[in-house]
């Protein structure tokens, strides 16, 4: 009697046990790739780009100069000669292509196309970390909030490198997992050149983080040998790609100024200056308010044991890449949030791999893991709703500046570029001191000196003296000069030397013409 109740108990158990595996099985499916909701966010994303005619006004000052940067590549102009910019080769050559046709609405296409593959290589990342049920679906969507909260209005280099980032995540994973062939490094290094050619910067400190982890895997693994072979396949893949597209500069003669600009932020680190304390205040406030900083100590002190290889690995990767990225947009001179956007792959890292602990339960828990809170609730109200005050302030800045900060702003400004339209004729160079490049393009007139405007990349004593003497030497028919933007003592001797105010009036700019 006692036996027969003691075997039931073991058959209820074992059939209660069996029923909690394929519940859990299930809830652990990986889900299907989204392939619209990707298309959708990214599609979104684009549509409210400063590519947009009715936002065109909101482009901060670096996406004023991308936008030039295509137009003025269509009127003959070089990149890195004639236009200074920190972008690869490869972007500037889809913003020329951006600027052929549709009123540079094709940069509407391509940002849409880069947003989409990031998105479902980001999937393919997570998914094969076997994340919670729904949490993927949840991670793209934060993905997507973050790239539009911080890279508000498109069109940053660092956006169109997000691709090829979340392709080599997977790559990664997948080769830590024993799943990759040694032959696919020839791709892994051609995509580290086409990353290299849009944004050297972001892909140089990710690719340099993962050719570290896989140095030292290699060397504890024993895989010596097979390392050096992978080594050289990336090297060759890197060669195919970068010198055919890195030739362009050898025959245009720019080779030299280029390394020059896309090592700007190197060059430009300051540990103390001018920009210290409102950089710390700045970024400070949006790394605890988008939880950055959170994500950092949930994974810094976390003691999970029987972890994966691979995830031990992109929590390393997680942890150091969002300190260096976060780092040096403290120490650069030229502030905006967008600074942000090459923390953001390791910062999903760790994200994931927050929002996924304690997804391996006991067989019988699952139902108590239905009231578990959802990455949403423990991402926002677990931060006290600080994430949405920061998103909110990211979105909303913009348009308060805009409309109320900076009222009149911008029609002066147009108002400037049809007097100078008029009064000048094709071929006339001007310049625009002013915290904006799109004097240009509304004029119609090239700019006289590769560097666009006074407020950005001129964190180099270098580059101050360069702007100088581009001034001094090119002589432009007009120079606008925004009040609020200080004029330096050799451009303030050159305006009064050689240029008189004209006759247009303005509140917020002077207009001068060359005597």
């Amino acid at each position: 009697m006692h036996d027969t109740t003691e075997e039931k108990v073991l058959e209820v158990s074992e059939e209660q046990l069996t029923r909690a595996e394929r519940s859990e099985q299930k809830i652990t499916k990986p889900e299907p790739t989204p392939y619209f909701l990707t298309l959708l966010c990214s599609l979104a994303i684009s549509l409210l780009s400063v590519v947009n005619p009715f936002l065109t006004n909101l482009a901060t000052n670096l996406q004023s100069q991308n936008l030039y940067a295509g137009w003025a590549m269509t009127q003959g102009q070089v990149p890195y000669s004639q236009i200074y910019g920190t972008s690869g080769l490869l972007y500037y050559l889809m913003a020329w292509t951006s600027s052929l046709a549709f009123g540079q609405l094709l940069w509407m296409v391509f940002q849409t196309l880069a947003l989409w593959l990031a998105g479902l290589f980001l999937h393919k990342t997570l998914v094969l970390l076997q994340p919670k049920q729904d949490l993927s679906r949840s991670l793209l969507l934060l993905f997507y909030l973050l790239v539009f909260a911080l890279g508000f209005g498109g069109l940053y280099s660092s956006i169109f490198v997000l691709p090829f980032i979340f392709w080599n995540l997977s790559f990664l994973v997948r080769y830590l997992q024993d799943s990759i062939k040694d032959e696919k490094f020839i791709l892994y290094g051609a995509f580290g050149a086409l990353a290299f050619m849009i944004d050297p910067v972001s892909s140089l400190v990710f690719y340099s983080l993962t050719g570290l982890v896989l140095l030292v895997y290699n060397i504890v693994a024993k895989r010596v040998a097979r390392g050096f072979y992978q080594l050289l396949a990336g090297l060759f893949g890197f060669s195919v790609i970068f010198y055919p597209i890195g030739y362009f500069t050898v025959a245009n003669q720019t080779f030299g100024q280029a390394i020059s600009q896309v090592t700007y932020a190197w060059d430009s680190i300051s540990l103390v200056g001018s920009h210290s304390i409102s950089n710390l205040i700045y970024y400070g406030l949006l790394t605890l308010g988008l939880g950055f900083i959170s994500a950092l100590g949930a994974n810094l002190f976390s003691r999970e044991k029987g972890q994966a290889t691979s995830l031990r690995v992109l929590r390393f990767i997680g942890l150091l890449g969002l300190f260096i990225t976060v780092f040096a947009a403290f120490i650069l001179p030229d502030q905006g949030s967008y600074q942000l956007l090459p923390a953001l792959p390791f910062a999903m890292i760790l994200f994931a791999l927050w929002f996924n602990k304690g997804k391996q339960q006991a067989p019988g828990r699952h139902r108590r893991d239905r009231r578990r809170p959802t990455m949403w609730t423990s991402y926002l109200s677990g931060q006290f709703f600080l994430p949405l005050l920061a998103i909110f302030y990211l979105i909303g800045y913009p348009l308060v500046n805009e409309y109320i900060l900076s009222s009149g702003v911008s029609a002066e400004r147009s108002k400037a570029a049809q007097y100078i339209k008029e009064k000048t004729k094709d071929g006339d160079t001007i310049y625009a001191w002013d915290t904006s490049a799109s004097l240009y393009q509304k004029s119609g007139r090239l700019s006289a000196v590769s560097l666009l405007s006074p407020t950005l990349y001129v964190g180099t004593a270098e580059n101050r003296l360069g702007l100088q003497n581009g001034l001094e030497n090119s002589q432009p028919k007009y120079i606008l000069v925004n009040n609020d933007v200080k004029l330096l003592s050799d451009a303030k001797q050159l305006i009064s030397k050689n240029y008189k105010e004209s006759d247009l009036k303005l509140d917020h700019f002077k207009l001068y013409q060359l005597k």
